[in-house]
Order: C-alpha cells, then structure tokens, then sequence
C-alpha cells in the first residue's frame, strides 16, 4: 500500500513540475510578445493555456483522491495541501500571462510610438521569481524559497516607480492615452505574477518545514 502512495506522490510531484514549466513558458513567450508581434506564437500561448487548464483540473483531482483514499500523515499531508495551492497559482500565472499577450495585442493595434518607458526590470524580476520559486520546490530549499519572499518588495517597488513614471506622462498628454494604460496593466499583471511566484515559495516553506509564513511583511 505504501509504495503504491510513494508512486502516487510522485506522479503528483511530476504533474507539478510540468505546470509549473509549462506556467513559467508561457511567461516567457506573453514578455517577448510585448516587443515582437507573432501570430502563431500567440496561437502557442493559447494551446498552452488549454494545457494548463487540463492539468490545473488533473492536479486537484489527485490531491482530493489522496486525501480521501490514502489519509497521509505528515509531510504527506503537508506536501498535497502545499500541492493544492500551487496548482492555483501556477494556473494564474497562465492566466496572466494570456492578459500580457492581451495587452501586447492591443498596443500593436495603437498607432504611434511607444512611450519611452523601460519595463524590462520589472520584467526580469517577476521571471526570476517565478523560475526560484520553481526551483527551491524541485530542489527543496527552503533558502531559496526565502529569497523569493524578498524580492517581493523589489517587484512592488519598481511597478510603483514605472506607474508613476507613465502617468506623468499621461497628465502631459504626450501619448496616446490607450498606450498609456495598457502599459499600466502591463506592470499589473507582471506584479501580479510575482504575487502568485511569492505564495508558491510561502507554500514550498510550509511543505518543507511545517511552518506557515504567510503575511510575513507583517510579522504576523
């Protein structure tokens, strides 16, 4: 009975990490999109939600099974509980990704240039968090679960100063106001994204060690 449990946790494990790939992919391909519009990479986004979605449903139903066929113990327990809401995030993430592909759509239809803004720090922290918050589950470290909870702050900090930046541009009027606020989203769903990268790494803490650190900005 138990070795049948370890190849089930397994399998669990491995339907994980294939989400959780495949989430991180699909960030990849919504950031490039931003700067290159691509018809058929945007079809592959669309496919690779439908797979997410596939194994979002895959994952709960494993996790309800085991719960209700196998009552684990312990860091079982611990490990299909954290599986659970991992599975939530990973699939908004995919979610969120779609709304940047969405985004990057409609700025291609807006004439014009650009506004002059950089997104691309923003950018490369919420991908960073997103890949270690993957990582410290894989390879079970805790530290790096622990880095990702701070840089949470650094994500916050840099989609406050980018917003801030284009709606002083927007106040000037010196782009077209449809720009504006698409980019606006843009730095929404990528502070989004590391939202949902900071509670996988809450998650792997809490499946690693028993301890519960969510809220931990506020010491509670």
């Amino acid at each position: 009975m138990q070795r049948h449990f370890d190849v089930d946790l397994a399998e669990l494990r491995h339907f994980l990490v294939t989400m959780g790939a495949l989430a991180e992919s699909m960030l990849g391909q919504a950031v490039r999109l931003l700067s290159d519009n691509d018809e058929q990479a945007a079809e592959k986004l669309y496919e690779d939600e439908r797979e997410v979605n596939r194994l979002h449903m895959q994952i709960d139903d494993t996790c309800l099974r085991l719960l209700a066929l196998r009552q684990p113990a312990a860091a079982d327990l611990r490990l299909i509980a954290s599986a659970l809401k991992m599975n939530a995030d990973l699939e908004r993430i995919g979610d969120q990704a779609i709304n940047l592909l969405k985004r990057a759509q409609t700025l291609d239809r807006q004439p014009g240039e650009w506004p002059t803004i950089d997104l691309s720090p923003l950018v490369r922290i919420a991908s960073s968090m997103v890949a270690d918050a993957l990582d410290a589950f894989i390879r079970k470290d805790v530290s790096l679960a622990r880095k990702v909870l701070e840089d949470e702050k650094m994500a916050d900090e840099l989609r406050r100063e980018i917003e801030s930046v284009l709606v002083m541009q927007a106040e000037k009027h010196t782009h077209n106001f449809m720009q504006l606020l698409q980019l606006i989203l843009v730095t929404h769903h990528l502070e989004r994204i590391a939202d949902h990268a900071t509670n996988i790494a809450e998650d792997v803490i809490y499946f690693l060690e028993g301890r519960d650190v969510r809220h931990h900005q506020s010491g509670s």
